[in-house]
């Protein structure tokens, strides 16, 4: 695959960085319309806050204590490999 040569230019190489920034310009032109895209009236969710409702609270403790401990062990057994 290397054997072939672009007449027009000094090496394949200065092909190949062409071809690069082309597509490197292609993306950014891209992000940069994809970005500045308004949003669309179909994908906007309206959403309902709900309403502030009064409850009473309890004190809260200084420091919460877990009410039950649990240990949790492993067992396996060796396999000759």
């Amino acid at each position: 695959m290397n054997a072939y040569r672009f007449a027009a230019y000094p090496s394949n190489s200065v092909v190949a960085a062409g071809v690069t920034l082309i597509v490197s310009v292609w993306f950014l032109v891209a992000a940069g319309a994809i970005l500045t895209d308004p949003p669309s009236q179909y994908t906007q969710r309206v959403v309902v806050q709900p309403t502030q409702v009064a409850m009473a609270q309890a004190p809260v403790q200084a420091r919460a204590v877990p009410h039950v401990k649990y240990t949790v062990m492993v067992v396996g057994k060796r396999t000759a490999s």
